[in-house]
């Protein structure tokens, strides 16, 4: 049977005028056996590019949601903002999950995935809940702290339950969880890691970069092989 075909959003540098992606995603959906295909910026072919997949991947990036897509107002804690990328990714996104396509969301993409759902945000860590300790230095591929999974969740069934080991880089995260969304882990002081979507086949995000630190923690490679097998389920 052919690679199960697995779409990965692009980030932008508008100054120098060009897409990027980190290589560590499409080695991860390749060794997953999967096929990445990358997805430009362009609304108006998101039909299209839907039609093309069997799965997708809602990567990170260095930069925040929009707040006004959940309903605040933008405090000057709040970071730079993409919305032309978010835009692009919140149409795909909520065609994916209207069409039950697997879906993986990474860091911002785990956002992303909450607030189209009708969650908020923690617009920043520090001052909104106290909260620091999220945004690791170099090296960011290593696990900085844990992660505990709860027990019967998808999550759990892919890397197992309790604790796990994450990198973490991010001021942001899940505030209030959206409808249907529920919690998949949390970090020891009570911020939330994972989510998962009950009632979908498989619509899982995770604040960590799996990608990037199973190399040192190699069960973060089951999150890339469960989104191709569910997309290789939904081509049957």
């Amino acid at each position: 049977m052919s690679r199960p075909r697995i779409g990965l959003t692009l980030d932008a540098d508008a100054e120098r005028g060009r897409y990027e992606l980190r290589a560590g995603y499409v080695d991860a959906v390749l060794s997953a056996g999967g096929l990445p295909i990358l997805l430009p910026h362009a609304p108006q072919a998101a039909a299209a590019y839907l039609a093309l997949l069997d799965g997708l991947v809602v990567t990170g990036g260095a930069f925040d949601v929009p707040p006004e897509l959940y309903g605040e107002a933008r405090r000057k804690e709040c970071g730079v903002t993409k919305p032309e990328r978010t835009a692009f990714e919140k149409d795909l996104l909520e065609a994916a999950l209207a069409a039950r396509l697997p879906v993986l969301g990474i860091c911002g993409g785990m956002q992303l995935l909450n607030v189209v759902r009708g969650g908020t945000l923690y617009q920043d860590l520090a001052a909104d809940a106290g909260l620091s300790g999220h945004e690791q230095p170099a090296p960011k591929d290593a696990p900085s702290h844990e992660a505990r999974v709860a027990p019967g969740t998808q999550l759990a069934s892919l890397v197992g339950a309790g604790p796990l080991g994450v990198n973490s880089t991010h001021h942001q995260a899940v505030k209030d969880p959206g409808a249907g969304v529920l919690v998949a882990a949390r970090a020891p002081d009570g911020v939330v890691e994972a989510i998962e979507l009950p009632d979908l086949p498989f619509a899982l995000g995770v604040q960590w970069h799996p990608e990037a630190v199973l190399r040192h923690e190699p069960r973060h490679a089951a999150l890339y092989r469960g989104l191709v097998e569910a997309a290789r389920d939904a081509r049957r």
